[in-house]
């Protein structure tokens, strides 16, 4: 089993929650951390801290693609003049789930995080930007190309039904008709809804490709502040809409009891975690937020299945062990400083 720590946006403790979990479950549990994409590495890397938090609790993967700039992985990926690619991300995920750790894996920011544009369209993006006017007023760039859905048509007299039409539709149909600017909406929306995945790639559609391959669930974070009920329940409709097992919600922050009890209610989750908010960040003070964290080891079973299933004549635990024999690895990959792990995307020199 992947556990994939997924956040409600960005800078809402999954770093934090990934090295407690580590840190909690790592003496007993092997594991293995991975960020597939990080960007902002000039003020930090998240790999660098979990290390620093949780290192010697489970092996500490590369990041596949990390970026300079503190932006969404697509724009950071366009401004270090490269692109994302998710079949580069899935050989990588093939690679480390292949060894005898269970994967713990850490997104960048919020599920619906945009990872890659569509061909071609970031050099259109740039030249638009770089041919629009400026304001004279403000010195913005106006004429920027953001992507409109296709605009209904506007209800007219003559497209609005009458009552007595009404009244005559519905008497010889059971569903009731429905105005013209109405059909016209829902058209551009179905029309929306059909567009190829070609169009784009977000971090969603990356964890459902991981989906694909071997059996994941998410572990949603969020803070526990104001915003949080409508940010979390937004994020879980969103992971549930994609058929992806939801293992939890971990609430960052000081704790709150109604927003707690809104999201358990009106969110359907069984498994609500709580993590006061560590400070200072070191190593001592997460491993004191282990006590705390996750006391009744709701998590541990997650972490503990394994891809394989027992076999008819199969010892106990003999199946735990098959695809694992002969590797010569541990958690397939490497320590954050070590080579094994792809280059895309990183910088050398001081954030290597």
């Amino acid at each position: 089993m992947t556990l994939v720590i997924v956040g409600t946006g960005t800078d809402v403790g999954k770093t934090v929650v990934a090295a407690t979990l580590l840190a909690r479950y790592g003496r007993e549990i092997p594991l293995a951390y991975w960020k597939p994409v990080a960007t902002g590495a000039r003020d930090g890397r998240d790999t660098a801290t979990v290390e620093a938090l949780a290192g010697d609790r489970a092996a500490i993967l590369t990041e596949s693609y990390l970026f300079d700039e503190p932006v969404s992985p697509h724009l950071a990926a366009r401004l270090a003049g490269q692109r994302i690619e998710p079949a580069a991300l899935l050989a990588d995920f093939d690679r480390h789930r292949a060894g005898a750790r269970t994967l713990v894996i850490e997104t960048a920011g919020g599920l619906l995080v945009p990872l890659a544009e569509a061909e071609g369209e970031a050099e259109e993006i740039g030249a638009a930007a770089a041919n629009a006017p400026r304001s004279a007023s403000s010195g913005e760039s106006r004429g920027w190309p953001f992507r409109q859905p296709p605009e209904a048509p506007s209800p007219s007299p003559s497209s609005a039904p009458s009552p007595s039409s009404s009244s005559s539709s519905s008497s010889s149909s059971s569903s009731p008709s429905l105005p013209a600017w109405h059909s016209g909406a829902a058209a551009a929306a179905a029309a929306a809804a059909a567009e190829p995945a070609g169009a784009g790639y977000l971090q969603a559609d990356l964890i459902v490709d991981m989906a694909r391959r071997a059996p994941l669930s998410c572990l949603v974070v969020a803070r526990t502040t104001l915003g949080t009920i409508n940010h979390t329940l937004l994020t879980l409709e969103a992971l549930r809409a994609r058929g992806l097992g939801v293992a939890g919600v971990v609430l960052d922050g000081p704790p709150n009891r109604e927003n707690r009890r809104a999201i358990e209610r009106f969110g359907g989750v069984e498994t609500i975690l709580e993590l006061p908010h560590v400070a200072p960040l070191d190593r001592e003070e997460v491993a004191a937020a282990t006590r705390h964290f996750d006391r009744g080891g709701l998590l541990a079973p997650l972490l503990r299945l394994r891809r394989q299933v027992p076999l008819p004549g199969d010892r106990p635990g003999q199946a735990g062990s098959r695809g694992s024999r002969g590797s010569g690895r541990d958690g397939g990959g490497d320590r954050s400083g070590g080579g094994q792990g792809s280059d895309r995307g990183r910088r050398r020199g001081p954030l290597a």
